[in-house]
């Protein structure tokens, strides 16, 4: 999750681009503006082993997984008439039996996510440049998001399409449509003798030429034929759009009477070719649409458009052609931050096949792929289709509408042009820290100010920050992600940590869930709803896996995160000293693993801002954790995020999870070879320092090469380690010293002055078998060092506990602080 930033706290881009070319030569702070981009996610993370839920016995690993399914029988086409569902005719192909990708054992690496690559202009000039997101790469990663989550419904159109709208369109409306375009097409016709292109321009139509293949041809009774003049890219989507456009002209403003059956279509919607056109808008203006329904008049750009579509292009396959169909979906969610799904129209080169697709954060529903040559297919299916998408309201159309409110001057709530506003809340009652009222019904209004924080991608958390105020001007931050359902929501653990008086950690005011993905957006949830897939048992497994709710929290105190280049080494040793001492509260006070250390999760407070919460209390009068920090001593920073956190005692003992930010991942945890433990947090802490050549390394290099890489460079060599020091520039050459005691903190051989990776042993090779995670005995109390090399779960290294460990590095981070203050003449 990005930092909690300041609402004026947005860094200059040249001020950003400045920072990442002098990196080379930077230390713990300036040098992490550079992978800025490689944290532009709360949901910038591993995803976690999510077969198993905690405490789950009845868990979904390969070897459980059936391979037998039970055929659905498809619908028998029929002829259409005025009670019938509107007719479909399957694709024999999707028949044939699934092949169901197994369970992995370890998550999918966040960096092979779309999530991960940053966006090339700042929002609001508070994001860093970073690399820019080329088009072909973000294409490969979304191919590996939606790998497995593509799904095809049998009902697609009524279940998605027409609920939308005011009016069920039926297949007499869509009828009606097609015979009053021909009726009107006929009549110029007549009138002109030929039909011309500027009598077709005249009509709408925009179509230059009909030899014998007419856009419209009737054969009675009652039987419609239509089809392109072209199925090449080069001519098929403007063919498209003057087909759609005429669907909308004609209902039912040239029908004649009071009698018409259609629906009354008041959208200023059109279908619009931008296959050749640079969308505007602030995020990848190399990607292109063939074509997109947005607002009649307005300038193409991202934020405006609702509906997007790909026309297959020659050469390519039907994967290549979702691919590309699904990138477009994903630059809507970018450049709308209240969108929670997308459609979008995939149509192919060889035939009169088009197909309906849905995005949201869980994957693709698609429909089955349609034949609209003629209305004893599946014409009038796509015709109503065409005339209910421009009439869906803000909640039908995929935008998220009941925690939020806008102009009404505008249809959707697009983004902050819209004049969106969040509806107020109540405080959590109870919460020891919150210094709002909580005894009255009354709920605290606040305002949105800045998006700080916005994460690309589509099947994942989708994370949106702002910063806002409450009535009262304190400042506050609205977090809006999409949390896994097999996961404790993070405000629940918020709340945990408060009654456990956890300091050092932001404090959540509200918690609140909306939208649910299976049982809301998919309109699923039952046995009949949910076996009305092609492959029911598939989509059943991959919901139970990934599916998603979406919740707000607000939450207080905002700050700067440590990657802000503004702040000065002192700021910056502050904000490491509060997270440490954050994580550690977290952990021994809280019970709970943050799991994802990243220099994104922490923050300096900002003190120009008036604070709702502190990050400290009075100290009681028995505290049995004031060894962690004294209670009545204030921080100048806090840990922040937790959306991958976990309760110690619930994690699973077979759970492999890889979780975390991949550069600053421990080796263990990022070869899935060990459990998450206390100690891969401290080692994620210790890598929050690396300069230019090795993030390179750790950023784009597979998981083999980067641990290798940092064992060669960081543990078994104290040359090459001492080089990597001489990267730090000036201003933060005592964080040197601090690395090095971490790095013999972590790694440290039992009597040695040498470093080494050790592995944890096997629960049967451990002293009575057991596993006590969040213990604070030493390691040495289980068995004589002399006799193994491997470490017990509650050791960071050798002999060293997770507690002496913490103590080492507070110490360090204490000496740090008081020289940079010494140094700074400020007292201490």
């Amino acid at each position: 999750m990005s930092g909690f930033f300041s609402h004026n706290s947005q860094p200059e881009q040249k001020a950003a681009g400045l920072v990442i070319r002098l990196s080379v030569k930077s230390g713990w702070h300036n040098i992490l503006a550079y992978i800025l981009y490689t944290h532009c996610n709360s949901a910038a993370v591993m995803e976690p082993n999510l077969d198993r839920a905690p405490g789950d016995n009845s868990s979904l690993t390969p070897n459980s997984i059936s391979r037998d399914y039970v055929d659905h029988q498809l619908p028998t086409p029929t002829s259409p008439t005025a009670d019938s569902p509107l007719p479909r005719v399957p694709d024999p192909q999707l028949q044939s039996a699934p092949t169901l990708l197994p369970a992995p054992l370890n998550s999918t690496p966040h960096k092979r996510k779309a999530a991960l690559t940053g966006l090339h202009q700042p929002i609001n000039g508070n994001v860093s440049a970073g690399k820019r997101r080329r088009a072909n790469a973000v294409a490969t990663l979304i191919e590996l998001e939606l790998a497995g989550a593509q799904h095809t419904c049998l009902d697609f159109v009524e279940r998605f399409l027409f609920p939308g709208s005011p009016n069920t369109p039926t297949t007499v409306c869509a009828e009606e449509i097609v015979a009053a375009i021909i009726a009107t097409f006929k009549e110029s016709e007549s009138k002109a003798g030929a039909v011309t292109e500027a009598s077709t321009n005249a009509l709408g139509l925009r179509c230059c030429k009909f030899n014998q293949k007419h856009l419209y041809v009737c054969y009675p009774p009652h039987f419609y034929v239509c089809y392109p003049p072209t199925y090449a890219n080069e001519g098929y989507p403007e063919w498209f759009c003057r087909f759609a456009n005429a669907i909308q002209q004609h209902t039912p403003r040239s029908l004649t009477g009071s009698s018409s059956i259609c629906p009354s279509n008041k959208a200023k919607l059109e279908w619009r070719v931008t296959k050749n056109k640079p969308l505007l808008g602030t995020h990848n203006n190399d990607i292109r649409p063939d074509f997109v329904l947005t607002w009649r008049g307005e300038p193409l750009e991202w934020r405006a458009i609702l509906v997007v579509g790909e026309h297959q292009s020659k050469g390519s396959n039907d994967s290549e052609s979702f691919t590309q169909l699904a990138s477009y979906a994903e630059q809507v969610f970018i450049a709308q931050p209240f969108r929670v799904f997308v459609f979008g129209i995939l149509t192919s080169n060889a035939g009169p096949k088009l197909t309906f697709w849905r995005f949201d954060r869980s994957g693709a529903i698609g429909s089955v792929p349609m034949n609209y040559s003629t209305s004893n297919l599946d014409l009038l299916t796509v015709v109503s289709a065409l005339v209910s998408i421009p009439q869906m309201n803000a909640r039908h159309m995929g935008f998220h509408v009941d925690s939020i409110s806008w102009g009404d001057e505008h249809a959707y709530p697009l983004d902050h042009k819209s004049d969106i506003t969040i509806k107020a809340f109540k405080p959590i009652l109870g919460n020891s820290l919150v210094t709002v009222d909580p005894s009255s019904d009354v709920a605290v209004s606040l305002s949105l100010k800045n998006l700080v924080f916005l994460a690309p991608g589509i099947v994942t958390r989708g994370t949106r920050i702002w910063t806002g105020a409450l009535s009262s001007g304190e400042a506050i931050v609205i977090k809006y992600s999409w949390s896994n359902t097999k996961r404790a929501l993070e405000g629940d653990l918020y709340q945990l940590a408060s009654e456990k008086r956890v300091i050092g950690l932001a404090t959540v005011l509200c918690c609140t869930t909306y939208e649910n993905v299976l049982t809301h957006l998919h309109a699923g949830g039952s046995p009949a709803a949910d076996s009305n897939f092609t492959q029911p048992q598939a989509y059943k497994i991959h919901m139970q896996r990934q599916n998603r709710v979406l919740s707000r929290l607000v939450l207080s105190p905002t700050g700067r995160p440590l990657l802000d280049s503004r702040l000065s080494p002192l700021q910056v040793a502050e904000g490491l000293l509060a997270g440490l001492i954050g994580h550690a509260s977290l952990f021994f006070q809280g019970g709970i693993l943050h799991r994802d250390i990243s220099p994104n999760n922490i923050i300096v407070i900002d003190d120009s801002l008036p604070q709702l919460t502190s990050v400290f209390s009075p100290a009681a009068a028995s505290d049995s954790f004031a060894w962690i920090w004294p209670r009545d001593t204030p921080l100048r920073g806090c840990l922040i995020d937790l959306d991958y956190a976990i309760e110690a005692s619930t994690q699973p003992s077979s759970a492999l999870d890889r979780t975390g930010t991949y550069p600053f991942m421990a080796i263990q945890i990022l070869l899935g070879q060990e459990r998450h433990r206390y100690r891969h947090d401290l080692e994620s802490f210790f890598s929050l320092w690396p300069a230019s050549d090795p993030l390179c390394k750790w950023h784009d290099g597979d998981e083999l090469s980067v641990t290798n890489h940092k064992i060669a460079c960081v543990i078994d060599s104290s040359r090459k380690f001492n080089w990597l020091l001489e990267r730090f520039r000036p201003g933060f050459e005592h964080f040197k010293r601090v690395a090095k005691e971490m790095r013999m903190t972590l790694w440290r051989l039992p009597g040695l002055s040498s470093c080494k990776l050790s592995e944890e042993g096997k629960p049967s090779e451990r002293a009575g078998g057991q596993d006590p995670e969040g213990s604070e005995g030493r390691g040495g109390e289980h068995e004589d060092e002399g006799e193994r090399d491997w470490l017990m779960p509650e050791e960071v290294r050798l002999g060293v506990s997770n507690k002496d460990a913490f103590q080492e590095v507070k110490k360090s981070m204490q000496w740090l602080v008081a020289t940079l203050t010494d140094y700074s003449g400020v007292p201490l």
